[in-house]
């Protein structure tokens, strides 16, 4: 009995050892090296909530961001009914990361930087066609504002223009 007593013990001691360890690195903030390296975590994360959440894949095709509005348009929905249930931030940044991703791997010469000398710090800005666009923002605008912010017509804009203007 004291064998079976001291065994229990040792179970409860190292599930608990186990616990906090999975505790404490669940609770590790994440660590990038590049801006690069950040961007696609958060595309890949946008592409796990689409599945998970939406039932939808997206493979990082061009017709792909029209899905990720629909997602958005839904998005909005919610924002509407009860603003606090979502993180705007979070999605937006997300599924502005994956758009900007379909359009680094679609177009020539394009490139994420993370500062903007007029928008300020952690703007992800998108360097293409001479300008700069800012999918993230683009995201929380198309959450926030709904169906006028649409981000397939901006990007279709974008891509047919490929202008210096920034949008």
């Amino acid at each position: 009995m004291r064998n079976l007593a001291i065994g229990l013990m040792v179970v409860i001691i190292a599930l608990g050892f186990s616990f906090l360890r999975n505790y404490k690195k669940r609770n590790v903030p994440r660590e990038f090296k590049t801006t690069d390296e950040f961007i696609q975590w958060l595309a890949s994360e946008a592409v796990k909530d689409a599945e998970v959440n939406n039932h939808l894949t997206l493979d990082y095709s061009p017709d792909s961001i029209r899905a990720v509005d629909q997602i958005l348009g839904k998005l909005h929905d919610q924002y509407v009914r009860a603003p606090l249930s979502i993180s705007v931030r979070g999605l937006a940044a997300s599924y502005g990361a994956y758009i900007g991703e379909v359009i680094r791997k679609n177009e020539p010469n394009v490139h994420w930087e993370r500062d903007d000398p007029v928008m300020g710090e952690k703007v992800y800005p998108l360097h293409w066609a001479s300008g700069n666009s800012y999918p993230m923002a683009w995201c929380q605008k198309r959450i926030v504002n709904g169906e006028e912010d649409d981000v397939w017509v901006k990007y279709t804009v974008l891509r047919d223009r490929k202008s210096t203007k920034s949008f």
